[in-house]
C-alpha cells in the first residue's frame, strides 16, 4: 500500500492522508503526493501540534522541515 497526502491546489493546506493499493484518480482541486512512510510521521507529528488549535497543515511547513517532500512538491507541481 502506498501513503498518499491530499493538498488542497488553492490554499496548500493538506486536507487529508490515504493509504491505498489503487492509484488515486486526478481531482482538478487537489493533488495528490505518495509519499515515504518517513515523511508521514513528519506530518503527523507537525498535525499533532495543529490539532489543539484547530488548524490544517501548510504543505511549505511539511516542506520546510522534509528536504524530501519538498523535492516531491517540486516534481509535482
Amino acid at each position: 500500500m502506498s501513503n498518499y497526502i491530499i493538498i488542497d491546489k488553492e490554499s496548500n493546506l493538506i486536507v487529508k492522508v490515504i493509504c491505498s493499493s489503487n492509484k488515486l484518480r486526478v481531482i482538478a482541486k487537489y493533488r495528490a503526493i505518495r509519499v515515504s512512510d518517513a515523511i508521514l510521521a513528519k506530518y503527523h507529528k507537525r498535525a499533532g501540534m495543529r490539532s489543539r488549535n484547530g488548524t490544517l497543515v501548510d504543505a511549505g511547513e511539511l516542506a520546510s522541515v522534509s528536504p524530501a517532500f519538498l523535492e516531491l512538491l517540486q516534481v509535482h507541481s
